[in-house]
Order: structure tokens, then C-alpha cells, then sequence
């Protein structure tokens, strides 16, 4: 999976959503691994007071690209003039506790970087768990009730009523309160996963299943057999129509393997964008 950064910027700091493009960032890498980040034209000698990086990261590099971006930024434009960053998919966030004796504290690190680069906002979607919304310096949270509500009245607005699904009981606290903002009740799955190996066992559902559409709500999908497992659960007991919405699609294995047990997959960040692009997909609207 590639990462994508890309660049706005405007005349006053009122105006951060919106602004001038300026495309043409190039990332280069040195033969010896090193990575590099030249600016567009575009930017040298702008007056703008107010930017805006936008950052799709998903791989080590685009890490170190974004940090190095920021660094060239501030070194071109206005020394009065704010950097504000765009980080939909907040990477390590799932590694927000130490499991195993001897492993780090990886997000803590990661947010740790972010931190250094100073931007006077750091915009999250959905983030994994509240750990980093108190790591990360002038953060603003966009819940995933926020894309679910646009997804209610869009792609899902035919359905007259549905009730959502937390796969996990790291999931109750987002569903709970996507449940509340569009008015559906709640059903509790719940699964084992072994620190060590990673391998998951024994999905369930612990709820009373209604006469509803069924929308797993949740924040990542990586390989999918979280979704998996538990699509074959809810089946077992229910022939309602079955979804699947996650704020950030890494589909790591592709589509292949979820399809099958969903009548539809949604996500409004791809990081795919091959996959984002096939009907099976169906985009939120992003903030």
C-alpha cells in the first residue's frame, strides 16, 4: 500500500478546509534507503499564512515523507504562517498497550513524531482507541457517527431501519455511539485473539438478534477475518441482510475473501485505490 500526501494552503487561517492545491510533491528515495521530499514550485515564495498537508499513510516511508514534508514546508514558507495536518488513518494505533513483556508501546512512539513536527492541528478519523487522542498535541477527533450518519443518508438511506454490530468489545464504545446518532439498537459480538500469534478463535454473538438489516460497525479492516468470523455467526441466526462499514479500509487481502458474506462493504478511506474504485465499494462522503 502506497501513501499520498498532498498540499493546500490559503490567505488567512480561517480557511483551512478549503484553499489552493499545489500538486507536484516529489518523494525520492536514495540508494542506500534514505528517503527525500522536494516541493512543488508553487510553494516557494508564497505568502500564504495558513496550509494544510493532507496524509494517507500506510507504509513506513510515507512516514518518514510526511516528516520530511513538513520540514522543507517550514523552511519555504512565512515563519508566521501555521502547517495544520490532515491524518485520517493514525498508523501503530492499534498497538496501544504493551501485550507481551519485551514489545514497545508503539503508538506512543508514532504519535511521539507526529508531536516533533508542531502542527497547529492535527485532524484524526475514527482513531483506534482514546490512547491517541491524549498522545497527539492539538488533535481533533472526526468519529466514525459522523461517517455512519452520511452513510445513513446515502447508500443506506433505502433502509428503513437496521440495527449495528460491535465485533468486539474493543468496538462496544464506537458503536454505542454511532447506535445513538442514528437511532438503532445494538448488537454485542465478541472474539478471541492470541497476543503472541495474532490468530483469532471462538466469534460469537452475544445479543438477540432483531428482525433487521444488521451494519457491522468498525474502525479497520485489515485482512478481514474479524468480519469473516463473525459474518458467519450473525448467518447461523439471521437472514437479514447483512453490511459491513469501516472508517479505513486496508483490505490488506483484497475484497475476495469479505464479499461473499456481505451485501456491501463502506469505508470513506480507501487505501487501496484500485479497490476503492470497484462497485463493491461504497464511499462515505470524507469530512
Amino acid at each position: 500500500m502506497q501513501s499520498k500526501l498532498t498540499l493546500h494552503s490559503s490567505l488567512t487561517p480561517d480557511s483551512r478546509e478549503a484553499g489552493r492545491e499545489h500538486p507536484g510533491i516529489q518523494c525520492l528515495g536514495f540508494p542506500g534507503g534514505e528517503r527525500h521530499v522536494r516541493l512543488p514550485e508553487s510553494v516557494l515564495g508564497s505568502t500564504d499564512r495558513c496550509w494544510m498537508i493532507t496524509a494517507g499513510l500506510y507504509s513506513a516511508e510515507g512516514v518518514m515523507e510526511l516528516l520530511l514534508l513538513s520540514d522543507a514546508l517550514k523552511r519555504a514558507i512565512p515563519v508566521e504562517a501555521s502547517i495544520h495536518l490532515q491524518l485520517p488513518y493514525v498508523p501503530y494505533a492499534r498497538q496501544d498497550r504493551v501485550a507481551v513483556e519485551g514489545e514497545p508501546l508503539s503508538a506512543a512512539v508514532f504519535c511521539q513524531l507526529i508531536n516533533s513536527a508542531e502542527f497547529a492541528s492535527v485532524t484524526v478519523s475514527d482513531p483506534h482507541s482514546d490512547v491517541v487522542s491524549a498522545l497527539l498535541k492539538n488533535v481533533r477527533i472526526i468519529p466514525a457517527a459522523h461517517y455512519v450518519q452520511q452513510l445513513r443518508e446515502g447508500a443506506l438511506a433505502h433502509v428503513p431501519a437496521l440495527a449495528v454490530v460491535a465485533p468486539d468489545a474493543g468496538a462496544r464504545k464506537r458503536v454505542e455511539t454511532v447506535a445513538k446518532a442514528i437511532g438503532a439498537p445494538v448488537v454485542y459480538a465478541s472474539k478471541r485473539r492470541n497476543p503472541l500469534s495474532g490468530k483469532l478463535s471462538d466469534a460469537a454473538v452475544e445479543s438477540e438478534l432483531p428482525e433487521l438489516p444488521l451494519l457491522v460497525v468498525d474502525d479497520i479492516c485489515d485482512g478481514g477475518g474479524t468480519f469473516i468470523a463473525l459474518a458467519a455467526a450473525l448467518r447461523e441466526r439471521s437472514r437479514q441482510s447483512l453490511y459491513l462499514y469501516v472508517t479505513h479500509g486496508l483490505f490488506t487481502k483484497g475484497l475476495a475473501p469479505l464479499t461473499p458474506h456481505f451485501d456491501a462493504i463502506f469505508t470513506p478511506f480507501c487505501a487501496d485505490p484500485a479497490l476503492a474504485e470497484q462497485t463493491c465499494i461504497h464511499r462515505a462522503k470524507p469530512a
